[in-house]
């Protein structure tokens, strides 16, 4: 089977490109592994970059029950910040947000095939070749033209991300592969008592504390999604069990353990994900032809900066408009690491800053003295649209 483009993976950057491409009259085969839209390890913050992405794409975001988000609350410990946030942001889980994107990628004509894994990917004389399984554990083979990869923090079989050569000594390169391999995240959705819901509305906190730091916020149906990153020696020494690491976090501040209280949990047991490569940017020169990657694939920004789904969407519809435009993949990469370094570089350098104890005290002290410093700051880590 030959195919002009395939897609592979079903999440935003995946399913954008798909929408795009296919209203420009692309033929355009998406696969995706799961058998549906799924929750995957997310804050399910939607920036305002992001909210302008989608409604380009037919996602209302309001219709679809999602949370406005206009304050910001941070802790450090007992000590609390609260901000404005310099734009309106949004709340939706990633369930119901990337089922959204699926069936507006449906209606643009793109063939959207659910329960189809891809077992092994080529690069063959000027085009590619994909083995894959799908749900009935039917193997086939087929050819491409052009291949997206969109799977997301999750990496295809053979095709590992290749770190960028930065200027960094060996040792300086060594410590920061470690520290951004070091870390567990964890999702759980739960649904708070009457008395606690005044606290989330359009407001997303987030909990600093040594090892890690925690988001909460409201989503759609009264529910609260509970989205953290703990180092892996926190995670082993709680027993490495849900309760374990729960009850933990619980204990970081008087403000957790009061937001835990009195959650019920929606599901039996979280998400889960491991060595995430925060800070990650693929490099220009690592192109090869016919290849885009988007989202993840492309950069991976420290989750709390909350422009994760933003660069997805950047990435794809980027993506979409260079392919159509007969452009080869290192333009796509040249511009698409212009776009993502400013805003990668400076969420990880402040995600560095707080995960020191006098950094955090020092950041806290310079935001209550300087206010507009806050919004700087969250300006400097959003993508440009």
């Amino acid at each position: 089977m030959g195919e002009e483009a395939v897609i592979i993976g079903g999440g935003p950057a995946g399913s954008a490109t798909a929408i795009a491409l296919s209203r420009r009259g692309v033929p355009v085969r998406l696969l995706e592994r799961k058998a549906d839209a799924h929750h995957k390890v997310c804050g399910e913050f939607i920036s305002v970059e992001a909210a302008h992405y989608l409604a380009g794409l037919g996602v209302n975001l309001a219709a679809l029950g999602a949370e406005p988000i206009h304050n910001a609350r941070f802790y450090n410990g007992e000590s609390e910040l609260n901000f404005p946030l310099p734009f309106t942001a949004w709340s939706l889980s990633r369930y119901r947000l990337d089922h959204a994107l699926l069936e507006q990628a449906e209606l643009a004509g793109a063939a959207v095939e659910l329960g189809t894994t891809v077992r092994h990917l080529a690069h063959v004389d000027d085009g590619w070749e994909l083995l894959t399984r799908n749900r009935f554990g039917h193997r086939s083979a087929m050819s491409a033209n052009t291949v997206f990869l969109a799977t997301g923090k999750h990496e295809l079989r053979d095709w590992k991300r290749r770190p960028h050569a930065q200027r960094r000594s060996v040792v300086k390169r060594l410590y920061h592969y470690k520290r951004h391999h070091d870390y567990i995240g964890f999702k759980m959705h739960f649904s708070p008592s009457t008395w606690q819901q005044h606290p989330w509305q359009d407001t997303v906190e987030v909990h600093l504390f040594n090892g890690g730091y925690a988001g909460l916020e409201p989503i759609e149906q009264g529910g609260v999604n509970l989205s953290f990153l703990i180092r892996q020696d926190i995670y082993k020494a709680c027993g490495g069990d849900w309760p374990g690491v729960l009850g933990w976090l619980s204990e970081t501040s008087s403000h957790m353990k009061q937001r835990l209280a009195d959650l019920t949990p929606c599901w039996h047991a979280p998400l889960a994900i491991s060595s995430v490569p925060y800070g990650y940017l693929r490099s220009p020169g690592h192109s090869l032809p016919g290849l885009f990657p988007l989202g993840d694939q492309a950069a991976v920004i420290p989750s709390f900066a909350g422009d994760g789904i933003a660069i997805a969407l950047h990435t794809a519809l980027l993506a979409a408009r260079i392919y159509t435009a007969g452009d080869d993949t290192k333009a796509y990469q040249r511009l698409a690491y212009a776009d993502l370094t400013r805003p990668v570089r400076h969420a990880e350098q402040l995600a560095n800053l707080l995960s020191y104890r006098l950094g955090r005290k020092a950041a806290f002290m310079c935001a209550r003295r300087w206010p507009a410093l806050l919004s700087a700051a969250a300006l400097r880590t959003r993508i440009r649209v």
